[in-house]
C-alpha cells in the first residue's frame, strides 16, 4: 500500500523534512527521489537545497551520476573545541548509562548539549540520543529530579569541604534526624545514589564516625559557612563489595558448578577479589567487603548453590586442589 503524500505541507515544513533526511542519512539522495518523497517538483527541491546550502555552506555536497543530480550532507571530521564526532558518540553512551541516576533537569541539559554539538558537527550518526545502539535497563529506578538542588549543594560542599547539616530519615524509621557532617563522595550502587561522609562531634572539629546516606531519604541539606578543619579520611578508591559500613573484612564463598559458578566467574564483584577454580568445576570466591550484611544477603540469594566457608576451611579446601 502506497504511503499518502502530503502535498499540502508548507514550504517551511518541506525544508525541515529535507534537511532532516539529508542529516540523518549520509548517503547520496537523488533529486527525483527527493521530489517524489516530498511530493513536489524537482525545481522546489533545487530551491530548498539552495536555502540549506546558504546555512551550512560546503557541508552540503552535490554532484551528478549519469546526469542524475544528488545531494548529501558531509559530516565534519575536524575537532570543535576538542570535541569530535567519535567523542560525542561516547558522551551519548555515557548519558544512557548514567540516565537512571540523573535528575530530569540534568538529563535535559545533557540532551540539549549533545544535540547542539551534533548539529554543529553535522554528524548523521549522532544527531539524536534515541539513535544509540545501546539500551540500558534498571529495575527499581529512583526519580532523582526532586533531589536536584540537594545534589547540587552536596557536590559543592564536597569540593569545598564544607560542613553541612542534613535532615535524614533512615530506612524503617518514622522520624527524621539532623546530622552534622562533612560530605566526602557521591556514589552509585544497586540503582541508587548514596552520600558517603563523616559525622562530626558537637565541637565540629572531631570525627564521630563514618556515615552513609541514601540520597532519596535526605529531606533537607543546609550548607554552612564553615569548612572542615579535621583530618578527613583518605579515599583510596578501593572498590569493595557493597557500601562502606565498617572496616574491610574478607570472606570465602563456594559456588556450585554450573550456571551459578559461570555467573560468578564472569563478573567483577570487588577490585581485590580472587576466584579460585576448583577441581569439580565449582568456584571459591575470596572477597573483601565493608558491608557484611549486604554480602550475606547476596550470598543467601543463591540458596543451596552458595556456601560460606571460614578462612581455615577455605585454606584446607584449596590445599586439596
Amino acid at each position: 500500500m502506497a504511503l499518502k503524500k502530503n502535498s499540502d505541507a508548507t514550504p517551511g515544513a518541506k525544508l525541515l523534512k529535507l534537511f532532516r533526511r539529508l542529516l540523518v542519512n549520509g548517503r547520496k539522495h537523488y533529486l527525483q527521489e527527493l521530489a517524489e518523497w516530498l511530493d513536489c517538483s524537482p525545481q522546489t527541491v533545487l530551491r530548498l537545497a539552495a536555502e540549506i546550502e546558504r546555512e551550512i555552506g560546503t557541508h552540503l555536497e552535490t554532484g551528478q551520476d549519469r546526469r542524475k543530480r544528488w545531494y548529501r550532507i558531509r559530516p565534519r571530521t575536524v575537532h570543535l573545541s576538542g570535541v569530535d564526532c567519535e567523542e560525542i558518540r561516547y558522551l551519548t553512551l555515557c548519558r544512557e548509562l548514567a540516565a537512571p541516576y540523573l535528575p530530569e533537569q540534568v538529563k535535559q541539559r545533557i540532551d540539549e548539549s549533545i544535540s547542539s554539538l551534533s548539529l554543529t558537527l553535522l554528524d548523521p550518526a549522532v544527531t539524536g540520543i534515541n539513535n544509540s545502539a545501546y539500551a540500558f535497563f534498571s529495575k527499581g529506578r529512583i526519580d532523582y529530579s526532586p533531589h536536584f538542588e540537594q545534589l547540587a549543594i552536596l557536590e559543592k560542599a564536597i569540593t569545598e569541604k564544607r560542613i553541612c547539616r542534613v535532615i535524614y530519615r533512615a530506612a524503617g524509621k518514622e522520624q527524621a534526624r539532623e546530622h552534622c557532617l562533612v560530605p566526602l563522595r557521591l556514589i552509585s550502587m544497586n540503582n541508587a545514589l548514596y552520600l558517603i561522609g563523616v559525622s562530626l562531634e558537637e565541637d565540629l572539629r572531631t570525627i564521630h564516625h563514618h556515615i552513609t546516606m541514601a540520597i532519596h531519604r535526605i529531606r533537607e541539606v543546609r550548607q554552612t559557612t564553615m569548612c572542615s578543619t579535621c583530618e578527613l579520611p583518605v579515599d583510596t578508591g578501593e572498590n569493595f563489595f557493597g557500601l562502606p559500613w565498617h572496616e574491610p573484612r574478607t570472606f570465602y564463598i563456594k559456588f556450585t558448578q554450573g550456571k551459578v559458578s559461570d555467573y560468578v566467574r564472569e563478573r567483577i564483584w570487588s577490585n581485590n577479589q580472587v576466584i579460585h577454580e576448583l577441581s569439580d568445576h565449582s568456584v571459591l570466591l575470596e572477597i573483601t567487603t565493608r558491608s557484611q550484611q549486604e554480602l550475606m544477603a547476596w550470598a543467601r540469594s543463591f540458596g543451596p548453590d552458595a556456601e560460606l566457608l571460614s578462612q581455615d576451611d577455605a585454606q584446607a579446601l584449596l590445599s586439596l586442589q
